[in-house]
C-alpha cells in the first residue's frame, strides 16, 4: 500500500493543478494555537475538489512549495480496500518521500471523500493532536460527517456546505463581471445567462461539456449517488427499486411528495416495497445532498409530520436531465433555483399554508429567528395567476405579522403595496446575482 500511495503522491507533484471555476467558498484562517479540520460537505461532483484546487493555487501563490501539499482522493480505484490500519502508512509514505519536512508546520494535507474509510475521524483527531499540518477534507454525507465531527473531533472540525455553482458563479464563468454597473446591455446579458443557468444548472464539470452530454452526465452523477451513497452505504439489495424512487421524485420536484401515490406507482410496476422504505430512501438521498425536504411551517411537530413535504433537487439542471418534457418545466426550474439560492444561506426553510389553504412557497427562518416570506411565479402576465400569488402572500403576511415579502419572478419587477404591507417583485436574474 505504501508504494501505491507514493505513486499517487508523485503523480500529484508532476501534475498541473487545474485552474478551477471561481467559487464563493472561503476557508477560515485560525490562529496558530487553534487546530481545526476544515471540512467541505456536499453532493458528489458538486465542486468540493474544485474548491480544493482553488485553495491549492492560493497557497502556492502565497509562497508554499507544491511538495508541501499532499492530496489524496479516496475514490481512486487504486485505494480500494484501504482501511483504518493504512492511515499510518499514508503518513509514512509522504514523509519517506519528504524526510526534511517531518517537523514543518506549513504543510497542507487534502483528503477527498475521506469518509469512505471507516475510522477516518480517529485518524484526523490523531493528526490534530500529534502533527502540525493544516487539514482539509471533503465528504458526501451530511449525516456521517456532521455527527461524527461533532462527537469525535469534539469541536475541532470546521464544516461548511458546498453546492453546485450559483448564478453568480455561473455568470462569472461565462465572463460576466459583477463588479461593473448594471447597464441595460449588461442586464440583457445577465437575463440570457440566468435563462441558461435555470435550464442547465451549475454542476461545475457540466459547464465545460457540450450540452448534448448534459443529461447523460448528470444522470451518471445521480447513479453514483445511488450506488455509493445510498445502496452501498446502507446495504440495500434492490437497486432498481431505489432508482425508480429517485426517477419519480426527480420528475415531481417543487411539489409535495405523496408517499401513498409513490407507493402505489412502484407497486403497479411489480415491485414490492414498504412505505417505511420509501421514507428511508428519501432520508438517504437527503443525507447525500441530492434531495432536500421542505416541511410545512408550523410549530407543531405532529402537524409537520402528517403534512407532505415539498421536494427539491440540489441543482435545477437535474430537472432538465430527467424530465420527459424539459422545454415546459420553467416554473419548476425557477422554484427549484430559488430554493437552492435560499438553501445556501438558510437551513430552516418551510412552505406555508394560510388559514384559507393558500400556499406560499418559502417561509425562511434565519439563525436569529427572523422570518422572511418568498413566493415564486414564473409568469405574472396572467391576471388570475398574479392575483392568486399576491393574495396568498398578503394573507400569509397578515397571519405571520410580516410587513414585507418577496415575489421572485422570471422577468417582472415592481413594488406592490397594500395598506402597510409591501411585496417586492424581483426578477430571478437580479435577485440571485446580487
Amino acid at each position: 500500500m505504501k508504494q501505491v500511495i507514493q505513486t499517487l503522491i508523485k503523480e500529484f507533484q508532476a501534475w498541473e493543478i487545474p485552474n478551477p471555476i471561481s467559487r464563493e467558498v472561503h476557508f477560515e484562517e485560525f490562529p496558530a494555537n487553534i487546530r481545526k479540520v476544515q471540512v467541505l460537505m456536499g453532493v458528489r461532483r458538486g465542486g468540493k475538489t474544485w474548491i480544493f484546487y482553488q485553495k491549492m493555487h492560493e497557497l502556492i501563490k502565497n509562497g508554499l512549495e507544491k511538495r508541501k501539499i499532499f492530496y489524496l482522493n479516496f475514490e481512486d480505484d487504486r485505494l480500494e480496500g484501504v482501511s483504518a490500519q493504512d492511515f499510518q502508512t499514508i503518513l509514512d509514505a509522504y514523509f519517506d518521500l519528504n524526510p526534511d519536512l517531518v517537523k514543518n508546520s506549513d504543510l497542507a494535507f487534502f483528503f477527498d471523500e475521506v469518509h469512505l474509510v471507516p475510522g477516518w475521524e480517529k485518524f484526523l483527531r490523531r493528526l490534530l493532536d500529534q502533527e502540525k499540518m493544516t487539514l482539509y477534507v471533503t465528504g458526501s454525507s451530511a449525516n456521517m460527517l456532521s455527527s461524527e465531527i461533532a462527537t469525535t473531533l469534539r469541536g475541532r472540525g470546521w464544516s461548511q456546505e458546498v453546492f453546485p455553482c450559483n448564478l453568480r458563479e455561473y455568470a462569472d464563468f461565462k465572463g460576466w463581471d459583477a463588479r461593473l454597473p448594471l447597464t441595460p446591455k449588461r442586464s440583457s446579458e445577465l437575463r440570457k445567462i440566468a435563462k441558461d443557468y435555470l435550464f442547465w444548472g451549475g454542476f461545475p464539470e457540466s459547464l465545460f461539456l457540450s450540452k448534448d452530454l448534459h443529461s447523460a452526465l448528470l444522470q451518471d452523477y445521480m447513479n453514483s449517488v445511488v450506488f455509493r451513497d445510498v445502496v452501498d452505504r446502507h446495504k440495500l439489495t434492490n437497486v432498481h427499486r431505489v432508482k425508480l424512487f429517485l426517477l419519480h421524485v426527480l420528475r415531481q420536484l417543487a411539489a409535495p411528495l405523496s408517499v401513498n401515490k409513490l407507493f402505489n406507482r412502484i407497486k403497479s410496476l411489480g415491485h414490492a416495497v414498504g412505505k417505511n422504505s420509501l421514507y428511508e430512501y428519501l432520508a438517504y438521498f437527503e443525507e447525500a445532498y441530492a434531495l432536500f425536504c421542505v416541511p410545512i411551517y408550523n410549530f407543531s411537530q405532529q402537524v409537520q409530520q402528517v403534512n407532505p413535504k415539498k421536494i427539491y433537487a440540489v441543482d435545477p439542471g437535474l430537472i432538465t436531465a430527467y424530465s420527459i418534457k424539459p422545454d415546459f418545466e420553467h416554473a419548476a426550474r425557477l422554484e427549484n433555483a430559488v430554493f437552492c439560492t435560499l438553501r445556501r444561506d438558510f437551513r430552516q426553510i418551510f412552505y406555508y399554508h394560510t388559514l384559507t389553504k393558500q400556499e406560499v412557497d418559502f417561509a425562511v427562518l434565519s439563525e436569529t429567528g427572523d422570518l422572511a416570506l418568498y413566493q415564486v411565479c414564473h409568469d405574472m402576465s396572467h391576471l388570475d395567476t398574479r392575483e392568486r400569488e399576491i393574495q396568498a402572500l398578503l394573507a400569509a403576511m397578515q397571519e405571520l405579522e410580516q410587513k414585507t415579502a418577496f415575489l421572485i419572478t422570471d422577468d417582472h419587477e415592481e413594488n406592490i403595496t397594500h395598506e402597510d404591507l409591501t411585496i417586492y417583485c424581483i426578477p430571478f436574474w437580479k435577485w440571485a446575482s446580487s
